[in-house]
């Protein structure tokens, strides 16, 4: 693993500003063509507004209670297969009374049984009998309803041949107007660096979600369904992913390389946005959205947190970085959320980077689309709405940001980027390290823990590498 670099490093041993100049000077050219020729998308990243380490609170405030206990994970009664269920089961976008299950196995119809944590052991909850895919589908996708808010779930799936998939573990959403802490975890960009050790490291948390920001698969030059099945079988089956979704619902979107490398609507082939979009829900299990692509979406926990999914690849036409009906709908849902945390799912930054690359690959990320950039920013600051976090994959390096320089649009607003949990490590990370603007700057594969605190305002932000060691943690007040 190469050396992790904090923005409390040098850049230099007994370098004096020319050197370190120079020194910058290099990288920004070097990242210039590597953004041009490799294109996985802008690389930067910034936020930090209010970020230390000293942690705080509001005046007065007081930390809210903390998760009740869980028993031990419960085990089906027989031994787990994984031959028959090489992908495990998975869950996602769960409700504090319901829960989407995908489901794939070698061999069709299965059934499912559920269990329910209560006290320190599991009680029978329900079982779902002769499910079969629907025509022309890979998966089975089914809702589990009438689930108890804030709750520990167990499942399993079972084949004809008697044959058990490992257990998954989930936690239900909090119930309207209850709060806890929350701690959640994120990461993106999956290319490489199999069996992601990273997300292995966040299997053992059981954490009450975790949110996949984007490049969860690289499957650019993908068709047909089938092509994009192909990168899905062999993502969902790593052992690193398959011990993530085991352990807990997922919340996710998508970025350019679920489709193609910098895609937009109209540079795709007939069918080819279809195939993929398909795809990607067979794999990751997902709500519909109100609008579009289907991809945006909120999902409520409790009065501490809402998640604000975005689509930030879907709807790139027409000089339009997203659709004005996904912009109106981010602004009128952050102004009637009345959850402490607001958490926006951004798949690329919108964190100036103009600084340190000027306008390369601007029209890659929010920066290319300026007239709705300011828009949301200022739209956020003028009401103003409290305790929004921005959070993103893309850049390939862990950070904290403030969204913008000082007098800008944004500037007290904060954007953590997490990941990559396996594609390439970004050299480009050393542009930011000593700018105020990028208080944090990482270099390493890694996922991000955030503890959510409603009672004192505060969320813990902390990087995690592949041995589960700690690259740097923060506390916001938001």
């Amino acid at each position: 693993m190469a050396a992790h670099r904090t923005a409390r490093d040098p850049l230099t041993t007994g370098a004096g500003p020319a050197a370190a100049s120079s020194r910058r000077a290099v990288l920004r050219w070097g990242a210039a063509l590597a953004a041009a020729a490799c294109a996985p998308k802008g690389t930067g990243g910034a936020d930090g507004a209010g970020d230390d380490d000293s942690g705080g609170g509001d005046s007065g405030a007081a930390p809210t209670p903390t998760r009740a206990p869980e028993p031990p994970r419960w085990e089906p009664p027989g031994p787990a297969d994984d031959v028959a269920f090489p992908w495990g089961v998975q869950t996602g976008d769960a409700l504090p009374d319901a829960v989407i299950v995908r489901v794939r196995a070698l061999q069709m119809p299965l059934r499912v049984e559920v269990v329910r944590a209560e006290g320190d052991g599991w009680v029978a909850d329900q079982q779902r009998e002769e499910l079969w895919p629907p025509d022309g589908a890979e998966s089975i996708r089914l809702e589990l309803s009438g689930l108890r808010p804030d709750t520990a779930y167990c499942l399993a799936a079972q084949d004809g041949m008697g044959r058990w998939s490992r257990s998954t573990r989930l936690r239900t959403a909090l119930a309207d107007g209850a709060l806890r802490v929350l701690t959640l975890g994120a990461t993106s960009c999956l290319g490489g660096n199999e069996p992601w050790r990273s997300l292995s490291v966040a299997a053992g948390e059981d954490l009450d979600a975790f949110l996949l920001l984007g490049d969860t698969v690289y499957a650019d030059g993908s068709r047909t369904i089938e092509d994009y099945r192909l990168f899905w079988r062999a993502a969902m089956r790593v052992e690193g992913m398959r011990g993530l979704t085991g352990s807990t619902s997922v919340v996710a979107t998508w970025d350019d390389h679920e489709v193609d490398n910098n895609w937009s609507r109209s540079s795709l082939e007939a069918g080819q946005f279809a195939n993929a979009r398909a795809a990607f829900a067979e794999a990751l299990p997902q709500r519909e959205g109100p609008g579009g692509t289907g991809i945006w979406r909120q999902l409520r926990w409790g009065d501490t947190a809402e998640l604000f999914v975005l689509d930030c690849r879907g709807e790139r036409e027409d000089g339009l970085y997203v659709s004005d009906q996904q912009l109106a709908w981010l602004e009128d849902a952050l102004a009637a959320s009345t959850a402490r945390f607001k958490l926006i799912l951004n798949s690329v930054p919108i964190t100036d980077l103009t600084a340190m690359f000027g306008a390369a690959a601007a029209d890659d990320r929010w920066q290319g689309y300026p007239t709705q950039r300011e828009r949301i920013l200022r739209f956020i600051d003028e009401h103003p709405i409290s305790g929004v976090l921005w959070i993103t994959g893309d850049v390939h390096f862990p950070a904290i940001c403030s969204v913008s320089p000082p007098g800008a649009p944004g500037a007290g607003q904060t954007e953590v980027f997490t990941g990559p949990g396996g594609s390439f490590l970004n050299l480009a990370a050393d542009l930011f390290v000593g700018d105020p603007q990028y208080p944090y700057v990482g270099y390493a594969w890694n996922w991000c823990r955030l503890r959510l605190d409603p009672g004192t305002g505060v969320v813990d932000v902390t990087f995690v590498d592949d041995d589960g060691g700690v690259l740097h943690s923060a506390s916001l007040q938001l």
